[in-house]
């Protein structure tokens, strides 16, 4: 049995790595940015780094009822919670709106990733699944690790590093939205 892979299982790699690229700077420039613009303390910051982990666990495992409900319309909903979050967070001007700003942004991260690895389970050409999930896992490896290099090569200020992931995801948004309709007329058209 040969393993091989295909063009849709390097797509999604690809935009994983970008994915997490450009979602780090969550991790690494929100403490930044509550310093800069005084919105709080660091102690305040891991209390909300910490909550926001916890969310992301409960969304994730209800992915399936949300898949069951929304269907692919999931993948666009999911990464524009996660644009509107980064430019919430980006643009808060108090540690409220940064709280309100991460917890969307976590939910959407929640609904809009295990999609990615749904649409990856669909895509990879049968016996090469763990070929492609850990193309996929190296990937967003590499972009987790690259990112804090790329991001504050680009811009010192945690503002403008926010406000490039925010304006990364609202693109990506764009192609969720060109995905969810191909599957949606694709889906209608063998109905």
């Amino acid at each position: 049995m040969w393993v091989t892979t295909n063009g849709k299982v390097i797509l999604i790699s690809v935009l994983m790595f970008f994915i997490f690229l450009f979602y780090m700077p969550m991790s690494f420039k929100i403490p930044a940015l509550v310093v800069q613009e005084k919105l709080g303390t660091v102690s305040e910051v891991s209390a909300l780094t910490g909550v926001l982990n916890l969310v992301g666990i409960p969304v994730g495992a209800s992915f399936g009822f949300f898949f069951k409900k929304l269907h692919d319309k999931i993948f666009p909903l999911g990464f524009a919670l996660v644009a509107i979050g980064f430019f919430i967070i980006a643009l808060a001007g108090n540690f409220i709106m940064l709280s309100i700003g991460c917890l969307i942004l976590g939910i959407g991260f929640g609904l809009g990733v295990p999609y990615m690895y749904n649409w990856l389970d669909w895509s990879a050409p049968a016996n090469s699944v763990n070929l492609a999930t850990t193309i996929v896992l190296v990937l967003v490896n590499v972009g987790c690790a690259i990112s804090p290099m790329i991001i504050n090569a680009v811009t010192p200020s945690a503002i403008m590093g926010l406000l490039i992931s925010a304006i990364f995801f609202a693109c990506f948004l764009v192609y969720a939205i060109i995905h969810y309709l191909r599957v949606h007329k694709k889906q209608s058209a063998t109905a």
